[in-house]
């Protein structure tokens, strides 16, 4: 990495009247320079992670669907990590739900269950579920806009069964105008 001489001071890049130089040796001052070490360091550490080229791109202003989307999802995941039965009540009486489960031998069988017995099933398991420490943790989470819903998939992790699947949400508003979970498609394992 080449340091560039600041816009002042002499060729060398040295500026006097800064308090971070010695006038005597026109050196460095011993805190300064240990600043600028560690500085480097860190950066020489995080660089393998961060490549030169890639720039961040702007994140755009969310759209009201999204941003309703991405806060129904924030509370569906903090209801989960809680145990908290309330999770049921994120969902449409109408809602869609299925599941695929993937057994050992590599069989599957598709499943569905109306939003009314799977609500009552979130509420009774709960306890159970915290009981067992059975989370979800949830990444690669995006969002697509459709209509007035918003689709959002994302790759879920059972920490209690350590397997990573697909997971599936649309939401939207609800008859009422609250924004509820519309459709839930996942996959699970024994």
């Amino acid at each position: 990495m080449q340091v560039r001489p600041l816009p002042y001071g002499d060729s060398r890049g040295h500026n006097p009247a800064s308090p971070a130089w010695n006038s005597d040796t026109m050196r460095l001052h011993p805190i300064s320079a240990l600043l600028t070490a560690t500085l480097l360091t860190l950066f020489a550490t995080s660089a393998p992670s961060l490549p030169v080229h890639a720039a961040k791109p702007a994140r755009t202003q969310a759209s009201p669907q999204e941003a309703n989307a991405r806060a129904l999802f924030e509370q569906f995941v903090q209801l989960g990590e809680a145990f908290d039965p309330a999770l049921a009540d994120l969902y449409a009486d109408t809602a869609k739900i299925s599941n695929r489960r993937v057994f050992p031998d590599g069989t599957s069988r598709e499943m569905a269950m109306p939003a009314p017995s799977y609500k009552t099933l979130l509420r009774q398991v709960m306890p159970v579920a915290k009981e067992q420490n059975d989370v979800s943790r949830y990444s690669d989470v995006r969002y697509a806009v459709e209509g007035e819903n918003v689709r959002i998939d994302a790759t879920r992790h059972s920490v209690m069964k350590d397997y990573s699947a697909p997971h599936t949400l649309l939401v939207g508003p609800d008859t009422d105008g609250t924004w509820r979970v519309l459709e839930e498609s996942g996959e699970s394992r024994p």
